[in-house]
């Protein structure tokens, strides 16, 4: 380990020396520091990153997105990376470099607006970045919609129709790897064409309940003969939350489920009833001590980015914690772990069977709009029939917000 420790050094040391940091970024994926006005008039704004991603790694990695879950069609394009490649399968595990900007983001937005003094807001988000498992070219990289939803409401509910974040597992990683987001290494929760409604009941000035519940695409994929969606029926996903105010933030405390169901991949066979639960916990205890946690059980949760299949049967056991720590207004830490978990006789030889991710990242933040920082990962993928493959990665961000 001492090599890879003179390299997470280096990268530190790389980070102070250029540190003209950061906007504030508790949640990279959901949350957006800051905006431009483009009129006076209605509340649209323009917001987004520009991200620069920097990688060492002293094994193969891959990505999700693949064609199915054997080593041969695992996809290399390291926009966003959650897997060890099989080092039995494929023979040699060597070290590579490699940089990106395809995590880089923008987005309109519409906040909540009453249109005409109708007593109903109206808002919308349209949201894009360059993520593509494609193996494209570094200069010709392809833009993908993340979000893209229209919604109506009053103070109290609201309806939103299009895609949106999953209410099932509903928190995000403060890991620098933005693209894979502990994807297949605990974190659960993605986005989907859906309508969903909310009802939120606050309690005092600094206390609340929210209700929700949503009727989605229940894959990842419009085709019509998707197993999942030639089943007829939508996803389901439902969630009731707590919110109090503390001092150094919101603490949010979640139970949700998701059901939806896949023709079986033998032929014949009874269709698989996918299902899952989920607790999630954020508690801004102290700037010093911030801690996230998530546990999921289920079985076949693979359209929710989990390692398990969609078309077999097979027990989910996941979650990740992480711990966020502002020890300064230009200086942060956090530290995570994150793993996925598969019972064995159900995971067909060559399949991962159990994904884990430690990461730790430092933040540097002295000027507002920009952050620049390391991370260090740890990580195990486990083959049925294959054992652990391992990966020590270091990456270096750079990250200026608009």
């Amino acid at each position: 380990m001492c090599r890879f420790t003179k390299w997470f050094f280096q990268f530190a040391l790389m980070a102070v020396l250029i540190m003209p940091a950061v906007a504030r970024a508790d949640s990279i994926q959901t949350e957006v520091p800051e905006k431009i006005s483009l009129s006076t008039k209605v509340p649209v704004s323009f917001y987004g990153f520009i991200l620069a991603e920097f990688l060492y790694s002293d094994s193969q990695l891959s990505s999700f997105g693949t064609l199915n879950n054997t080593p041969a069609n695992y996809n290399t394009n390291i926009t966003g990376f959650n897997r060890v490649q099989d080092e039995t399968v494929q023979g040699m595990n060597n070290a590579f470099i490699s940089a990106t900007p395809q995590n880089t983001r923008f987005g309109f937005m519409l906040a909540p607006y009453d249109f005409n003094g109708k007593n109903f807001k109206v808002d919308a988000d349209f949201e894009m970045d360059f993520f593509s498992t494609a193996n494209l070219g570094a200069n010709s990289i392809a833009p993908r919609l993340r979000r893209a939803y229209a919604g109506i409401g009053q103070d109290k509910w609201h309806v939103l129709f299009g895609m949106e974040w999953d209410l099932f597992s509903p928190l995000n990683t403060n890991t620098f790897n933005v693209g894979a987001n502990l994807w297949n290494q605990g974190n659960l929760g993605f986005r989907r064409p859906q309508i969903q409604f909310t009802f939120k009941q606050p309690f005092g000035e600094k206390s609340g309940v929210e209700l929700a519940a949503s009727a989605n695409l229940p894959s990842n994929s419009m085709s019509s003969n998707d197993p999942a969606n030639t089943t007829g029926i939508p996803m389901g996903q439902g969630r009731v939350g707590v919110w109090h105010e503390m001092p150094e933030g919101k603490l949010w405390a979640y139970l949700s489920a998701v059901y939806y169901r896949d023709r079986n991949a033998a032929a014949g066979g009874a269709d698989i009833n996918n299902w899952g639960l989920a607790a999630s916990l954020t508690a801004p205890v102290h700037k010093f001590f911030k801690p996230s946690v998530e546990f999921q059980y289920g079985y076949s949760l693979g359209s929710l980015n989990a390692i398990s299949s969609n078309t077999t049967r097979q027990r989910e056991i996941s979650g990740w914690g992480q711990v966020q720590s502002n020890w300064t207004n230009w200086f942060e830490t956090n530290v995570g772990y994150g793993g996925e978990f598969l019972k064995s006789s159900e995971v067909g030889a060559g399949a991962v069977k159990n994904n884990q991710i430690v990461f730790a990242n430092l933040r540097f933040k002295p000027i507002k709009d920009f952050i620049v920082g390391p991370e260090y990962n740890y990580m195990s993928t486990n083959y049925q029939g294959s054992g652990s493959s391992k990966a020590n990665v270091i990456f270096l961000n750079a990250m200026y917000y608009f």
